[in-house]
């Protein structure tokens, strides 16, 4: 995945295409080497995975709102100040969750070290799934290993989102075989049959973008709390200007701060007469949805760098399709 960023000084990106996503390609695939699996949790985020949305209500309460993604479950959101959580329901049941903050996702723990998590565990750099009389494997480049690697847990996975700053987990998606399939955050090699994905149409697409809109906003508060920076506050400009860079790169094909039309991000505020001292940008593509790609801006200097920014007092986002903008502006 490639991200972008916006700094005083425009960046020329004019030569860069849209990110791709992981390969998926069609082959024989190895039979599973033994490999010693985590014994699922029986409390804490992870624990909720296969469990019922009556057990959801009765352990976490009603969400503040439920989301729809484009994988087939919808996202029911929780939140505080301090912690995250998104539990992705389909058909009445749990089958994926991530979660980050002050919220327990045994059997790893966020805000551990990188290196006692992995002291007693390493993880694999090829995961084979057997499933739908078919056969995967997942295969992890040394980066992903490192950033986010994918740990087997009872019988589905938990995807680990390190921070190679801090050196410690920032946060825990936890999911079945099925949604790993359907996400395929990794290059995938498979021999069989791949999980049928209904494609959203336009109007499901404009739920989905809303949903990650929101969700991108507030997993930027809470990283902002967490590194004890103040928070920002919504603009509506800033967010119709976020989407509407987001979706002239998603429909003209291209990658880039600097737009064919309306050029760079200073050009961009001026142009729709918002008001700013200074601003920032961040875009990326290709993402599986937002807490991927907040989780991936977490481990680039330029990317942190605008988030963590003190001195930015509002913010916008706009997703359009899997394309998201972030735009930052300070007095």
């Amino acid at each position: 995945m490639l991200i972008g960023i916006y700094t005083d000084k425009a960046i020329n990106e004019s030569e860069k295409k849209p990110p791709a996503p992981p390969s998926v390609n069609s082959g024989p695939v190895d039979p599973p080497l033994p490999a010693k699996t985590e014994s699922a949790p029986n409390k804490g985020a992870g624990a909720l995975i296969g469990k019922t949305e009556e057990e959801l209500l009765k352990k976490y309460g009603s969400p503040v709102r439920k989301d729809p993604s484009p994988y087939g479950y919808e996202w029911w959101v929780y939140k505080k100040e301090t912690a995250y959580m998104l539990a992705g329901v389909e058909d009445g049941q749990v089958v994926t969750v991530y979660a980050t903050g002050e919220i327990s996702t045994l059997p790893f723990k966020l805000g551990k070290s990188f290196n006692s998590i992995f002291k007693s565990r390493y993880p694999e750099t090829e995961i084979i799934i057997h499933a739908n009389k078919s056969y995967y494997r997942f295969e992890l480049s040394e980066e992903e290993l490192n950033v986010r690697p994918l740990i087997p847990i009872g019988n589905f996975y938990a995807q680990l989102y390190i921070d190679q700053v801090s050196g410690t987990l920032s946060g825990v998606r936890f999911m079945t075989a099925e949604v790993l399939l359907k996400m395929k955050p990794y290059e995938l090699v498979y021999e069989g049959v791949l999980p049928q994905m209904h494609s959203p149409g336009r109007s499901a697409w404009a739920h989905i973008e809303q949903g990650n809109e929101k969700q991108m906003a507030e997993l930027t508060n809470v990283l902002r709390k967490r590194f004890k920076v103040k928070p920002l506050n919504l603009s509506l400009p800033l967010a119709k200007a976020a989407k509407a860079h987001s979706k002239e790169m998603f429909e003209k094909r291209f990658f880039n701060h600097n737009s064919p039309e309306n050029g760079n991000l200073e050009q961009r505020l001026r142009k729709s007469k918002i008001p700013f001292g200074k601003s920032g940008e961040n875009i990326g593509a290709n993402y599986a949805d937002a807490p991927a790609a907040i989780e991936d801006w977490l481990n680039s200097p330029e990317q942190r760098k605008i988030l963590l920014d003190n001195s930015f007092s509002l913010f916008g986002v706009g997703a359009y399709r899997k394309h998201y903008t972030q735009i930052f502006t300070g007095l």
